[in-house]
């Protein structure tokens, strides 16, 4: 038995559908305003919202919309009066599941166009779930993978490094005695960021839901991925360091998401999905005579947010781009260095988001994400 949410300007065109609905096996629940069904939604979760194009309130778009910023959103069929495929389209775009037109026999016929939604919702469900299961079951193999050639390679690195010290050699120079043991420090260091990365990606805990302001996010990203940077590149020349660090300082950097409205999310995977695409971004300028680095943010249709982050940097092949989210893969051009776009998508893929990357050989890239409200 489905629970049915049935939104009709008339309560008395409401009951009479209530009454036909649950004639046929169903639970219903009633509403004539988009408010008070928005309400209804919260409290009592319905397997599907049934709403009337024209409402005491408004439209139903226009309930559409305020549903999709429901977490989670239900999945709404919307009816007319009259055929509008202008508004067919628009409730296509904005998520609804179905669109019907009423006629005389729509009473008659409601209870095959409710379990009709319904069969579809339940195979689009099981899609879904089959999907994932086979995401899954490929990362795990893809992390399996990734695990043995990463920190078989790291862990080589380090024992090489200790072996090239002779405690027994009394001529050998101390100084390269040291600098054997930093050299296997930092591939110890690296084994621990990529088990950061790792656990970051994998973690099953949903984290606290918040509003929060996206701009001061993107801040702290940036300040956070400038400073991992210049940490990293202490251990290279003097010289070199010197000039790196001259160029992050004058980095030019825009924050083009400061209009955007709070959002409810995540704060922690936010921070994680910007730093690890800005750490990225940065890398692929830091050889431009004017690198620019630019993330954007606005809301699409059904309130979704879109975060863009943009770089002109070295940008990527197709043949790159093809593979760029695999964890064996790097956009650098060597194996298994990093796993940050698929931390990016696994994050993004977690809460519903989508991502899509562009980028060209010499002129910069461009991710794109979109999370539902």
């Amino acid at each position: 038995m489905s629970l049915i949410l049935i939104v009709e300007g008339s309560r008395d065109m409401a009951a009479a559908a209530s009454e036909v609905l649950e004639r046929a096996g169903h639970a219903s629940i009633a509403a004539t305003a988009a408010a008070e069904a928005i309400s209804m939604c919260r409290e009592s979760r319905p397997d599907l919202v049934l709403t009337e194009y024209h409402i005491q309130d408004g439209a139903g778009l226009e309930l559409l919309e305020g549903l999709t910023r429901l977490t989670p959103a239900p999945p709404v069929f919307i009816v007319a009066g009259c055929g509008n495929e202008a508004a067919a389209a628009r409730a296509a775009a904005l998520g609804a599941c179905g669109y019907a037109v009423k006629t005389g026999t729509y009473l008659r016929d409601l209870p095959a166009i409710v379990e009709k939604a319904l069969d579809a919702l339940a195979l689009k469900r099981d899609a879904l779930e089959r999907e994932t299961t086979k995401c899954r079951l490929q990362a795990q193999s893809e992390l399996a993978g990734w695990l043995a050639h990463n920190f078989k390679n790291i862990l080589a690195a380090s024992i090489g490094s200790l072996n090239l010290i002779d405690l027994k050699n009394a001529e050998q120079d101390p100084a390269r005695q040291a600098e054997y043991l930093a050299d296997s420090r930092r591939s110890q260091e690296s084994a621990v960021a990529l088990l950061e990365q790792l656990i970051r990606m994998t973690e099953e805990g949903d984290g606290e839901i918040e509003q929060v302001v996206v701009s001061e996010v993107v801040d702290e990203a940036w300040e956070a991925t400038r400073s991992k940077m210049l940490t990293s590149l202490q251990a290279g020349p003097a010289e070199s360091f010197a000039r790196d660090r001259d160029k992050i300082g004058r980095m030019p950097f825009l924050n083009a998401t400061r209009r955007l409205p709070p959002q409810r999310m995540v704060r922690g995977e936010l921070r994680s999905i910007l730093e690890a695409l800005l750490q990225n971004a940065l890398e692929a300028v830091m050889e431009t005579l004017e690198p620019r680095i630019l993330v954007q943010g606005g809301l699409a249709a059904g309130g979704r947010l879109e975060l863009i982050v943009r770089d002109n940097g070295r940008g990527m092949s197709a043949g790159v781009l093809r593979h760029a989210v695999e964890p064996l893969f790097s956009t650098k051009g060597e194996v298994g260095v990093g796993l940050s776009l698929t931390l990016v998508r696994a994050l993004a893929i977690r809460r519903g988001g989508v991502l899509s990357i562009d980028s060209t050989p010499g002129a910069g890239t461009t991710v794109k994400m979109a999370f539902p409200a």
